[in-house]
């Protein structure tokens, strides 16, 4: 453990060390961050700490510096699949968006991405090396970690399709690689992929709120046979229901938006309700999306 590093958290556990954009050791941490400005909702209460690695180096630093103080970590990308608690989270909070973003393509046709990338940069970054695969993902607002942690997917593709190897580090703070099916991106040309992103984009505009606080899909789409989460929500009358400035959007049921003045109270209350409406007019119980951080008290 770094001493540095401890003596960063010991300033910004008293109320005078607070102070937000200290850099220790190179570290870049900021303490009692609103959530909310991270999460791509708009909703969510203060983190007690919030750091910002620049390598798989520092990530590990902070790692075996909190495992060995006993606190949480949570790891943070774009915010896009998040719900924070009105009253925040007690822990550090690892965010890899602001630094690790580094994007190498190799000479093999291989890319390497940190995990901080956001999805549609990396697959522009693709459709100019002429490298198809990544189109797929183009309107997904999130980061290559957060995409790999849930095996992020559409029109049929997933994340998963196209890796190689992740390197991760576990919470001794040993760095691994874990080797993945050996699929390449495929060849294309620019103007091809380029085409295929836009035919994409389009498609989410028309049958997404497009443009508006979301983190995308409240739930899971149940097994294959029972409907997708959109068409049983809809089913069940969700669909334009509200629980203050949480609303269920009339573009697609299963897309949770935030009208202005939401709280992490509101979405987890219209969550429970769309849960079950569901159950009881559709017999199937759906399973959130969304992860959550804190205490919520429905």
């Amino acid at each position: 453990m770094s001493g540095n590093w401890a003596k960063a958290y010991s300033r910004g556990s008293g109320g005078r060390g607070r102070e937000a954009g200290a850099v220790v050791r190179n570290i870049e941490v900021a303490f009692q961050v609103k959530l909310r400005e991270h999460t791509t909702i708009g909703i969510g209460g203060a983190a007690d700490r919030l750091v910002f690695p620049r390598s798989a180096a520092q990530v590990r630093e902070v790692v075996v510096a909190e495992r060995r103080s006993g606190r949480p970590v949570q790891v943070l990308g774009a915010g896009s699949n998040l719900l924070v608690a009105d009253g925040g989270v007690s822990a550090t909070v690892l965010c890899t968006k602001k630094h690790l973003s580094k994007v190498v393509f190799l000479p093999d046709g291989s890319v390497v991405a940190e995990a901080g990338v956001m999805l549609p940069r990396l697959a522009v970054l693709c459709a100019l090396s002429g490298l198809s695969g990544m189109e797929l993902l183009c309107g997904i607002p999130g980061t290559v970690g957060g995409a790999l942690q849930i095996n992020a997917g559409a029109y049929g593709g997933s994340i998963g399709e196209l890796v190689e190897w992740v390197e991760i580090v576990d919470a001794g703070g040993e760095i691994h690689r874990v080797e993945a099916r050996a699929i390449r991106f495929g060849a294309g040309t620019r103007e091809a992929v380029f085409e295929r992103m836009r035919q994409f984009n389009e498609k989410r505009r028309a049958n997404q709120p497009w443009g508006e606080k979301t983190f995308g899909s409240a739930f899971r789409n149940p097994p294959e046979g029972t409907g997708k989460a959109r068409e049983l929500l809809e089913r069940a009358g969700m669909k334009g229901e509200r629980e203050g400035d949480a609303c269920f959007s009339e573009k697609h049921a299963n897309f949770l938006v935030n009208l202005g003045r939401a709280t992490a109270a509101d979405v987890r209350r219209l969550l429970s309700r769309g849960q079950s409406a569901v159950r009881v007019s559709c017999g199937v119980l759906l399973l959130p999306e969304v992860k959550m951080w804190g205490d919520f008290d429905v």
